[in-house]
């Protein structure tokens, strides 16, 4: 049974879930088709200049991500705020004698990660197959919104919706354990050299959001190749549903069908992807999009961080522990 901080820290995780994916899909929908295999010919012209394509229909996959966005969100934040006030606990009673910090940061905010991915994948699986899915030919007008055209595909086979699972652990985990350490390590940095910031809520929501920021932009760029490997798994995947939709060929004999032709759907591995991008565009095509992955990460970990960070304060929530 959770306990009124249990409830606050929830609360914030929702919130910061909300307020940061309003902001930060469009986004995240511009860099998934910059790196798709398709967007040197469906998002720009000939002569190098965009397609106005590129910026149309943003907030595509919108509805699956905020739908498993706040649970996950509040699944890492109570396990992450779990697991550090543990450690800092038993450090206080004498346990763990010189282990720094940062290490326990690290560890809680893997362990918080492998929890929240879990509910996070099949979103994003969704959700990215319908942020390129505007393009695709003999889609009539007015019909339902992508998110749910995407879903009637992945039906039959709902465990492809967790294809990629790992991928998205390797992409999010370290650079997650990267953006918490380095948040915990600049904000108790900062407080050391301005005091005052540490004694108002104001004080200690401007300073949230500034290491939030700072802490995302810098972890980002070093995992942009498999966040692109990993959006090629998923859209690659998307493509392989839809085509499993064709009609099913009937023989009869008598009064007894067969259906010759099941097509049977191959998940991409991350090596074929990675092999795949190199020969065709390089070292360039592992870094598509990281300008823009960079900018985001700055944006949207400081509004996610500091939105959770804001809220637990004003709730007055002090012990987190569940």
């Amino acid at each position: 049974m959770l306990t009124g901080n249990g409830l606050d820290v929830i609360t914030a995780a929702a919130i910061a879930a909300l307020s940061s994916e309003v902001v930060f899909h469009p986004l995240d929908t511009m860099i998934t088709r910059m790196q798709c295999k398709d967007y040197s010919t469906v998002y720009k012209h000939s002569n190098g200049s965009l397609r106005r394509a590129l910026f149309t229909g943003l907030y595509q996959g919108f509805g699956p991500t905020l739908f498993a966005g706040i649970p996950s969100s509040a699944a890492f934040f109570a396990t992450y705020e779990v697991s550090k006030t543990s450690f800092e606990r038993a450090q206080r009673a004498g346990y763990f004698p010189g282990v720094p910090k940062s290490i326990f940061h690290g560890i809680s905010s893997a362990v918080a990660e492998l929890v929240a991915c879990a509910f996070l994948n099949p979103a994003e699986v969704l959700k990215q197959n319908a942020q390129v899915s505007q393009q695709s030919a003999g889609l009539p007008k007015g019909g339902p919104p992508a998110s749910i055209r995407m879903l009637k595909n992945f039906y039959k086979q709902p465990s492809a919706l967790w294809s990629g699972y790992w991928m998205l652990v390797a992409g999010q985990l370290p650079s997650v354990c990267l953006t918490f350490c380095l948040y915990e390590s600049f904000k108790e940095s900062l407080y050391e050299k301005q005091r005052h910031l540490a004694d108002t809520t104001m004080g200690q929501i401007e300073a949230s959001v500034l290491c939030g920021g700072i802490a995302g932009g810098c972890s980002s760029w070093f995992f942009v190749p498999i966040d692109v490997v990993k959006t090629r798994m998923r859209l690659a995947l998307g493509d392989e549903m839809k085509l499993s939709r064709s009609p099913v060929d009937k023989v009869g004999f008598g009064t007894v069908e067969i259906h010759s032709s099941v097509r049977v759907t191959v998940r991409p591995s991350a090596l074929s992807v990675a092999q795949d991008i190199f020969a065709k565009e390089g070292i360039p095509g592992f870094f598509r999009g990281s300008k823009l992955t960079c900018i985001a990460a700055i944006v949207c970990s400081a509004m996610y961080i500091g939105s959770y960070e804001g809220v637990k304060l004003c709730l007055g929530t002090t012990d987190p522990l569940l």
